[in-house]
């Protein structure tokens, strides 16, 4: 098949699910041959990564994306656009879908448009125009999120294809030993540890996790908690956890590099989001990693989890069946381990990344086939 030029946009500034899906996508698609190019800010972590990213295939443009409708913005991406000279343009964000939408018409260049996350989309006729007329796909993480772009802005349902986050299992491989991690927080064997692993935001839901400690630690005293993560929301929820005098219980680690560690440490890994979730790449992670799920039933959610098969799903913005649900784990290791083993052959035949990006170099060449014919 055709060698292909990808050119990646994202203007968010920060280091969530989105953007590490970016750069995972920029890196397996080095990996397979292919070119990239990727204008994000330079002052990001995405921006990091990339300067820190040498390969021969990669071209990476810093540019401040912080209004959509900014000229001297735009004129710069044209310039980038028409020196990198790519088959496809792909955006990931709000301001540089924008940019990108109208540097691609310009200059006559393929767009594809992903949406990662649950947000609703106003329907009026710019935003028509954003998602309905100029990509030539609209790529989504969750079917959740595909339904809602189709029924927001009135996008066809055969021009949305939703492609979910896929894991590397080379990175997370369930014999990586935990036994490091649990000696940095002196937690013993025989204690359970429950954790959080997300960019701390207030819709994530770190005030119900921190809220169920406490009716976890009724029944299991011996259990410890642990919060990885950095965001707006993180001093807050730590001086929650102090005012709660939890934190000898409570270990709020920032954020780490070592994921497949620490989901290796835990029992039991906890997802509590209540809003704009997409497809949350910490599922299959765990699943990878063979740790048990326990995840609020929003969004895209329950079909990752086999509608309850894979993973316990609970009520969101409730604390308590936060924490029955993490119970139900600790008062049967049985039915958590058999949840785990099948979560973990769901992961290796549907959500690993060489799937994600089979599918996705898949839409970019019917993308290039639609242009040519």
């Amino acid at each position: 098949m055709k060698t292909l030029h990808i050119l990646h946009s994202e203007a968010a500034p920060g280091w969530g699910g989105q953007e590490i899906r970016v750069f995972q996508e920029c890196q397996l698609l080095l990996e397979r041959g292919h070119r990239v190019s990727i204008v994000c800010p330079p002052d990001s972590p995405l921006g990091d990564r990339c300067r820190r990213l040498s390969h021969p295939n990669l071209s990476y443009s810093p540019l401040a994306m912080k209004r959509a409708f900014s000229l001297s913005t735009l004129f710069s991406l044209i310039k980038i656009i028409k020196n990198s000279q790519p088959d496809i343009l792909h955006s990931h964000s709000s301001i540089d879908s924008w940019l990108i939408a109208m540097a691609g018409k310009i200059l006559s260049v393929p767009i594809i448009r992903s949406r990662h996350v649950m947000i609703p989309i106003k329907n009026h006729i710019f935003n028509r125009w954003l998602y309905a007329k100029v990509p030539r796909r609209v790529l989504t993480t969750g079917i959740g999120i595909a339904k809602m772009v189709s029924e927001n802005v009135g996008v066809s349902t055969e021009k949305i294809i939703s492609i979910p986050t896929g894991v590397d299992f080379r990175k997370f491989d369930f014999q990586i030993c935990g036994k490091k991690i649990r000696a940095e927080l002196e937690v013993e064997s025989y204690q359970p540890l429950i954790g959080m692993v997300a960019v701390m935001r207030s819709w994530k839901g770190h005030d119900y996790f921190v809220d169920s400690v406490p009716l976890v630690l009724e029944k299991f005293p011996d259990a410890r908690f642990v919060i990885v993560g950095d965001g707006p929301a993180y001093e807050r929820i730590l001086s929650k956890v102090q005012q709660l005098g939890l934190e000898k219980v409570i270990f709020m680690l920032g954020h780490r590099e070592d994921i497949p560690e620490i989901m290796a440490a835990l029992d039991i890994l906890c997802l509590a989001s209540f809003a704009v979730e997409g497809a949350a790449q910490v599922i299959p992670q765990a699943f990878a990693m063979k740790t048990p799920v326990v995840s609020t039933r929003i969004s895209s959610i329950p079909p990752i989890l086999g509608n309850g098969k894979w993973g316990i799903l609970i009520e969101p913005k409730n604390s308590q069946d936060l924490a029955n649900g993490s119970m139900k784990f600790l008062n049967d290791l049985r039915l958590a381990q058999s949840m785990a083993e099948k979560a973990y052959i769901f992961c290796k035949n549907e959500l690993s990344a060489d799937k994600m990006m089979d599918q996705t170099i898949a839409v970019y060449h019917d993308v290039l086939k639609d242009c040519s014919s």
